[in-house]
C-alpha cells in the first residue's frame, strides 16, 4: 500500500463518522450527565432528521464503518493506522476492551436504526445537536444582538435585507424553517430556553416569532411569496 493510499484511508479514521463517534465517547467519559448509550441514541436522531445525512451514511453503513475499525484492528493494515488514532480510541473506550467498545456501539447503532429514535421529550437535544439542527439561526446573532437599530424590527429586516437577494434561497428561508422548527419542537417557552440557550444565548419564543414574521414579510414583499 503505497504512502499517499495510507494517507487517503487516514480520512476514514481521522475525520467524518468515526472521529466524531469518538468526539461523542470522549465527551460522555467526561461528562457525569451523560452516557455513551444517550449520545449515540443522538448521533442516530440527527442523521435520520436530516435527509443528506441519511442519503450519504444509512445508519447501517454507518454500523458496518465500525465493524471496518474493527476488521483493521485485527488485521496486518493496523500499522498504517493515522498517528494518535489508537491512542484515542483507547481514551474513548475509556480503559475497556477496545474490540469490545467497537462491538458494542455497532450493535447500538444496528439496534436504533431498526427502531423508532427517542424524541425530545424523552431524550434532550444536546448542545452540539443545536449547533447542527439550527445553524442559521446560530448565525443571526449579529442582527440580534446588534445596537446597530433602535428596534428588534429594524435589525431583523436589516438581517433578512444583508442577504438579498442572492442569499435567501438558501439562507433566509433555512433560518425562517429553523425557527420555526424550533418553536414546534419546543412550544412551552421556559423549555425552549433552556434547551437552546447554551448554544444560543439570546433565543426566546418571541424573538423566534419575530424572525418567522419578518423572515416571510419579506418573501412576501421581495420575492412574490402569498402573505398574509
Amino acid at each position: 500500500m503505497s504512502p499517499a493510499l495510507t494517507t487517503y484511508i487516514g480520512a476514514v479514521f481521522n475525520n467524518g463518522f468515526v472521529a466524531r463517534l469518538l468526539d461523542l465517547s470522549l465527551r460522555a467519559n467526561t461528562s457525569e450527565d451523560e452516557d455513551f448509550e444517550n449520545e449515540i441514541a443522538r448521533l442516530c436522531r440527527s442523521m435520520r432528521s436530516t435527509g443528506s445525512a441519511s442519503w450519504a451514511l444509512p445508519l447501517a453503513t454507518a454500523a458496518a464503518t465500525v465493524d471496518l475499525v474493527a476488521e483493521v484492528l485485527a488485521s496486518s493494515l493496523r500499522t498504517r493506522l493515522p498517528a494518535g488514532f489508537e491512542e484515542r480510541l483507547a481514551l474513548a473506550a475509556d480503559g475497556g476492551s477496545v474490540e469490545e467498545y467497537l462491538s458494542d456501539t455497532a450493535s447500538a447503532i444496528r439496534k436504533l436504526d431498526s427502531e423508532v429514535v427517542p424524541g425530545y421529550g424523552e431524550l434532550p437535544m444536546a448542545p452540539w445537536e443545536v449547533s447542527l439542527a439550527f445553524p442559521q439561526v446560530i448565525d443571526f446573532k449579529y442582527w440580534v444582538e446588534t445596537d446597530e437599530f433602535e428596534t428588534l424590527d429594524e435589525c431583523l429586516w436589516a438581517g433578512f435585507d444583508s442577504m438579498h437577494p442572492g442569499e435567501c434561497a438558501s439562507s433566509a428561508t433555512a433560518l425562517v424553517a429553523q425557527a420555526q422548527e424550533a418553536l414546534i419542537l419546543f412550544p412551552d417557552p421556559d423549555v425552549l430556553r433552556s434547551t437552546l440557550s447554551q448554544s444560543i444565548p439570546w433565543v426566546s419564543r418571541n424573538v423566534l416569532l419575530e424572525i418567522v414574521r419578518k423572515g416571510n414579510e419579506h418573501l412576501a414583499e421581495l420575492h412574490g411569496f402569498p402573505g398574509r
